[in-house]
This record gives C-alpha cells, sequence and structure tokens, in this order.
C-alpha cells in the first residue's frame, strides 16, 4: 500500500538522522569559551617572556649605561671576586681593581702568543717596587757554555828518556828516587856491558898505529887508504851503542876499553820514572828514566762535544787552581784534539804555560775558561728566558709600561747570555730580572680574562652586580 512517504519514515518509532547529529545545548559557548582562555594563557607567556627580557636590560637608555656594564672591578688577592661596582672585597677587604679591556690589533699583539699567557700593564711604581730590569737583544759573540775542566800535563816535547843501546846491567843508579830535579849532564846511571868492552877494543885496534919495521912508502900509502875507513866506522859504531862523546874523547885520550859506561842526564828538569833498579838486567828495549822539563807545562781540558764550534786555535783562555787561590794563568788555545772520547762524549783542547816558578805541578786540577770568539749571534740575557717544559718565553718590554710574553726558540748560550733563534729581533728590549713576578701577574690577569671574558660571566656566589 502506498502511503506516500519515504521509505526511511515508513514504520513506527523511526527517528530522522538530523536529529542524532545535533550538538548538546551550550555546546557553542563553550568552544569560544576554550579559545578566549588560550589567547589569554598566550598574552601571559609573551609578557612573562619581555618582562624577563626587559629585567635583564642594564638600568639606562643609552650606550653609555651599556658600556658602563661592561667595566668590571676584582680584587688582587681573591681573583675569583669580582663585581660589576668598585668598592672592597668582602674576604680581605681590599679595594677592588678595574679589570683592564684591550681591543684593537694592536691590543691583541700585546697579549703575546704563549698560552696561559697575556700582556699586563704595570705602574711605575709597581715596575720599580718589585724590581725590574730590561735589557736590549743584541748580538755578540758565544764563549763556551760553562767553564771546562783542566788538568796539569808535562810538555810532550820536554819529554826525555835515557836508555841505553846494549845490553848489561845497572851497577849503580845515581838517581833512584823519582821527582828529584837535575841538571844537564849530571850522571844518572852506570852501566857494566861486556858489549861495550868488546866494542871499544875494537876501535882502538883499528886506531892503533902500524908497527911494521919497513915499509915502503907506496906499500905504506895503499894500506892507509885500505885502513883510513876502519877507525871511522868502529868509532860511528860506538855513537850508534849510545856512548856519550866525553867517553868517545876519554878513549881516544886514554886508550884503555872500559867496562863501565855512565849514562847523564840529557836536560834539566824532574825524574817523572824511574823503571830500574840496581842490579837489574837491561837491553835496547829497556826504558831507564823519564826525565821532564817543568818550567813550562801543558794545561789540557775536556771540551763538551756540543761546545766543539765554540773552541778555536788562538782562543783567549784563563786557568785558575783549586791549590792556587787568587791566581790565574792567562794563555792561547795551542791546539784542538781531532778525536772525541767514547765515553766522556769530550774532545781536549790544549795551550801553554809559563812555570819557571814550579807552581804548577803535573796532575793538578784546575777550571778553564775560553774567552767568547766567532760569529755575533742574537742573545739575551739568560735569567730573561723563563723555561716551563717545552715552552720558552721572555717578557718583552713596551712603552707605558706594557710587557709582553713573547715564545721564543734557543740555541746555544755561555752561561751568562743565550742565544735566541726564532721570537725577537735585534734593539727589542727584554726584562732581565723579576721575570717570574711579571709571569705571576701575566697569569693572574689571564685567569681573570678567561673568568670575565663575557659581561655578567662572574662566578657564582662570587660576583657583585650593579643590579640586585
Amino acid at each position: 500500500m502506498n502511503t506516500g512517504l519515504p521509505p526511511t519514515e515508513a514504520g513506527s518509532g523511526a527517528s530522522s538522522p538530523r536529529g542524532l547529529h545535533e550538538p548538546p545545548p551550550g555546546a557553542a559557548a563553550m568552544n569560544v569559551l576554550r579559545w578566549v582562555l588560550f589567547g589569554g594563557l598566550l598574552l601571559l607567556a609573551i609578557a612573562s617572556i619581555a618582562g624577563y627580557a626587559l629585567s635583564r636590560r642594564p638600568k639606562g637608555a643609552g650606550p653609555a649605561a651599556r658600556a658602563a656594564s661592561v667595566a668590571r672591578y676584582y680584587c688582587p688577592m681573591h681573583p675569583t671576586y669580582t663585581s660589576d661596582n668598585p668598592g672592597q672585597c668582602p674576604i680581605c677587604g681590599m679595594t677592588l681593581e678595574p679589570i683592564p679591556q684591550h681591543a684593537g690589533p694592536e691590543a691583541a699583539a700585546e697579549n703575546g702568543d704563549v698560552p696561559g699567557l697575556t700582556g699586563v700593564r704595570l705602574t711605575p711604581d709597581r715596575v720599580q717596587m718589585i724590581g725590574v730590569r730590561t735589557a736590549p737583544v743584541e748580538r755578540r759573540p758565544l764563549g763556551i757554555g760553562s767553564t771546562l775542566v783542566g788538568f796539569v800535563a808535562p810538555d810532550e816535547s820536554e819529554l826525555r828518556r835515557v836508555q841505553i843501546r846494549m845490553t848489561g846491567w845497572v851497577e849503580r843508579l845515581y838517581v833512584n828516587r823519582t821527582g828529584e830535579v837535575v841538571r844537564a849532564g849530571q850522571p844518572l846511571v852506570t852501566i857494566y856491558s861486556p858489549e861495550l868492552l868488546q866494542s871499544e877494543n875494537e876501535y882502538l885496534i883499528e886506531t892503533e898505529p902500524p908497527v911494521r919495521a919497513a915499509r915502503d912508502s907506496s906499500e905504506h900509502a895503499a894500506m892507509s887508504e885500505h885502513e883510513l875507513p876502519g877507525p871511522v866506522a868502529s868509532r860511528e859504531r860506538l855513537r850508534l851503542l849510545g856512548v856519550p862523546d866525553s867517553e868517545l874523547e876519554r878513549l881516544a885520550r886514554e886508550r884503555t876499553a872500559a867496562t863501565r859506561l855512565t849514562l847523564p842526564s840529557p836536560v834539566s828538569g824532574t825524574v817523572l820514572e824511574r823503571s830500574v833498579t840496581e842490579g837489574q838486567s837491561v837491553g835496547p828495549d829497556t826504558p831507564l828514566l823519564t826525565v821532564a822539563d817543568l818550567s813550562r807545562v801543558w794545561v789540557v781540558a775536556d771540551v763538551y762535544e756540543m761546545d766543539l764550534g765554540s773552541v778555536r786555535v788562538g782562543d783567549p783562555a784563563r786557568f785558575t787552581a783549586d791549590a792556587l787561590p787568587g791566581r790565574a794563568f792567562d794563555a792561547r788555545v795551542e791546539f784542538v784534539y781531532p778525536t772525541v772520547s767514547s765515553e766522556t762524549r769530550t774532545l781536549k783542547a790544549r795551550f801553554s804555560l809559563d812555570n819557571r816558578g814550579g807552581l804548577l805541578r803535573p796532575g793538578m786540577y784546575g777550571r778553564v775558561a775560553i774567552a767568547p770568539h766567532g760569529t755575533p749571534a742574537l742573545t739575551v740575557p739568560a735569567e730573561a728566558v723563563v723555561h716551563a717544559g717545552e715552552c720558552n718565553y721572555v717578557f718583552l718590554a713596551h712603552p707605558g709600561g706594557m710587557f709582553e710574553p713573547r715564545s721564543v726558540e734557543l740555541g746555544r748560550g755561555d752561561g751568562e747570555r743565550v742565544q735566541v733563534l726564532r721570537g725577537v729581533a735585534a734593539g727589542d728590549t727584554v726584562v732581565a730580572s723579576a721575570s717570574f713576578l711579571i709571569d705571576s701577574e701575566s697569569r693572574l690577569k689571564a685567569a681573570i680574562d678567561g673568568l670575565g671574558g663575557a659581561p655578567g660571566a662572574a662566578p657564582a656566589g662570587h660576583a657583585h652586580g650593579g643590579t640586585p
């Protein structure tokens, strides 16, 4: 049956779809209220952020007020305490000092290139109080890096060995103690030698005139021509055996062969060695005595291998002996030995000293100072260099009381000055004394700059600002 109604509406109890999606009463009002609350909270957040930013701004509206907030103060005794306002340190009561502010490339250059240090500016009163002394960077020659050790030794050119060139026995020793002083020609030792007796007898036979009763002149002349070389050869043989001229003269005069030979001292000097005793058998290979003239001695100094380039022949040197306080002996280096000891890593330098007074004894110990020489090098006083492990630096003194730390590369030194290979130039001025005090000031200032590099960056609990 057609009722004229849509199918969806046919049947009892069926409700309309529009009725199912209608909002409850008051939903529109709640939606408006929710957006109003959200906007209010957003405005409140914006206002809070703006108020916090305004509260962090320095008081005052101009650039002068902002510049004033940068000027900070610190306590020299307690650098961790900083303040934006002048006053006194609450810890020790000292007056706060302003933290210096540097700007620009010139100020950056004055800060130096040494890590952990910065340039410092000191007042003239402060410089005088801590005893700062400056010195210029100069070019000058350098000497040995340290005082050398030297020993007195006999002059090798004045050593003489008393020795015989034949076999025999020591019959008598006239000098039987080392250290005795002898004169040239003084008897030293008497040798009994059958070989000497035989050689002198041959000489006498060769030099004996012929005893033939009758001989014509031609035969005598022929004999003489053959016999003339005989005496000359026998005399030369005696000379080669070490027979002195005095014994040859006696033999020719007395014409009596001797069994004993007395050896005289060849020079005036001191007996340094005695190698034989009375009754001992000797031969050509047996040294008897050693005599040295000590009127002139050598001083041999040990030079470290690193100082090899600092010693040259002709350099002035001065020797001082511990046994002779207050005495100094001047000389010049005569010879530098060509070899280096593998054990001590040293070589030897030698010079001669006049010892006619006998003050210097062989084996005496002393110290040798060799004067500087050679090409001048760029140098600074040794006390001007601050050694900090692998880093070496000096403080350059600039006008106005500014001191700049400068890293340097060092060369060799002589104890008083040290060579600088890089870092400074001739004419610069460096701090020669009280460097450690300026170093402390520089480290303190670098630490303060690190703590207060930005305005308001003071450590918590120690900074006092102008704004509560």
